[in-house]
């Protein structure tokens, strides 16, 4: 190759719109031509094959580019998105046309009505052996839990909407507020999710899978536009917030116009100001001051966790399983949640492997109910007086219809009255049992945690002690 080689005008871009794609362009003896972040390159090039690097998150993808003649070449970036929407070649039709259809009216009950609940899985390759059951059994292993842990209803072909053909799967509702479980369950495999209906926004749970549910790559969505769209962004921009929590440090790769998006979506808004307070960079958060933001409830527990007089509202679980770990890794300061509360009967079973805040099982409340009634029994400031009023306030402390305080004082044997010294007097007869406040702290668990396997945390707390 020389200065007298006839050049080309060769045209780069993209079937998807890619905002932070980066592009490094080499020729044949690996000298860098072109190093930038762009969609699209215009430039003249020699006769010759060149290798186009194209990274996007953490997706990287090459291509091989003959060099012939005056061209535009549109490629195709695979990045696998969740999600049918965009360009993408993982986003066909066939998953997009009912995405969309049914975010906006219910699989189950009256069809009319525009659903709060929208949960949608697709197989990754829709061409694969014995799809038909594979689809109909998946959507059988999925149910939903109403906010007091009661069954609320199996998903199944009649309430739902199945495509044996395009291996989709849709179930959409119309639920009151509140708190909620996502459960999948299939053999010894169970992952059970809380997620919440609000106001004015659809609570959308988007899933790929093969044989199996892919839930690492899984997310929940609160839309404030009450219908899924393909050509919206806001997924991808997601995928960008989510890889900022991976690193912060990646915050980076979210662009002006990334950032400009994101204010009209309260959702997005919210895990932004939610990574920003957990990582203490909270003034990276003052560019979306005056934005709409949902107020998740880890936003109040992050709150909580910096406040040492604060304590947690544990009849609501984060959605971000980070945010559900700093609940258990700061305890010991204080008694961050009531026992029997919902944290407290699903801290033993929670699961970290993935983004999302999840957990294998629900601690039944009698056996818990039994448990805490014979450590009580040992605590020195109250003695056997408690077995019985223990009993009440474990029974009672997640119904949230119930006053907290109302519990507290009657397990303490006072007149029902609205004083912290209730809670204290409750922290102290808990932690008077053996040494549980000097395991939890040491051991960064909950006292609770310490509380249902005390002989357990006590041998490894009198063996990290030996001398």
């Amino acid at each position: 190759m020389n200065d007298f080689d006839p050049k080309y005008s060769i045209r780069i871009s993209f079937k998807q719109p890619l905002e932070g794609l980066q592009l490094v362009l080499v020729d044949g003896t690996l000298n860098k031509i072109v190093e930038e972040e762009t969609q699209q390159l215009e430039l003249s090039l020699v006769k010759g094959i060149y290798q186009l690097k194209a990274s996007f998150i953490d997706y990287f993808e090459e291509y091989f580019l003959n060099v012939s003649q005056d061209e535009h070449f549109v490629l195709d970036y695979h990045y696998p998105m969740t999600s049918p929407s965009m360009e993408f070649a993982t986003t066909h039709e066939y998953f997009s046309n009912p995405a969309e259809m049914w975010s906006r009216k219910c699989t189950y009950n009256d069809k009319n009505q525009i659903p709060n609940f929208f949960f949608f899985a697709a197989a990754y390759d829709r061409d694969f052996p014995n799809k038909e059951q594979t689809v109909t059994n998946l959507l059988t292993n999925f149910s939903l839990y109403d906010p007091n842990g009661k069954l609320y209803i199996r998903f199944r072909d009649k309430n739902s909407f199945i495509d044996p053909d395009a291996a989709v799967m849709v179930f959409s509702a119309q639920l009151n507020n509140g708190m909620y479980f996502l459960q999948y369950e299939k053999e010894k495999e169970r992952r059970i999710f809380p997620f919440y209906i609000y106001d004015r926004f659809q609570t959308q749970f988007l899933l790929r899978y093969k044989q199996t549910p892919d839930f690492s790559n899984s997310f929940f969505y609160y839309d404030n536009k009450f219908g899924f769209n393909r050509t919206d962004h806001q997924y991808l921009l997601l995928d960008k917030i989510q890889y900022a929590y991976k690193d912060y440090s990646n915050y980076k790769l979210l662009t002006p116009s990334d950032r400009s998006a994101i204010k009209k979506h309260p959702y997005l808004v919210a895990l932004l100001i939610i990574l920003h307070i957990a990582t203490e960079n909270q003034q990276d958060s003052k560019e979306f001051t005056g934005s709409q933001i949902l107020f998740l409830p880890d936003i109040a527990i992050l709150t909580a966790l910096k406040d040492s007089k604060q304590q947690i509202n544990s009849d609501e679980l984060p959605i971000v399983s980070a945010i559900m770990a700093k609940c258990m890794v700061t305890a010991g300061k204080k008694m961050e949640f009531r026992p029997g509360s919902i944290m407290d009967r699903v801290l033993d079973t929670l699961s970290f492997d993935i983004f999302w805040n999840n957990f294998s099982a629900v601690e039944d409340l009698s056996l818990m109910e039994k448990l805490y009634n014979d450590l009580l029994d040992k605590s020195k400031l109250y003695g056997k007086n408690l077995k019985r009023k223990a009993a009440q306030i474990i029974t009672n402390s997640i119904a949230p219809e119930l006053l907290k305080e109302e519990h507290l004082n009657s397990l303490l044997g006072n007149t029902p009255t609205d004083t912290s010294e209730s809670d204290t007097k409750f922290i102290e007869a808990i932690n008077s049992v053996g040494n549980v406040s000097q395991i939890s702290n040491k051991l960064n668990l909950p006292p609770t945690t310490v509380l249902r396997n005390y002989e357990k945390y006590d041998d490894i707390y009198k063996k990290m002690n030996l001398k």
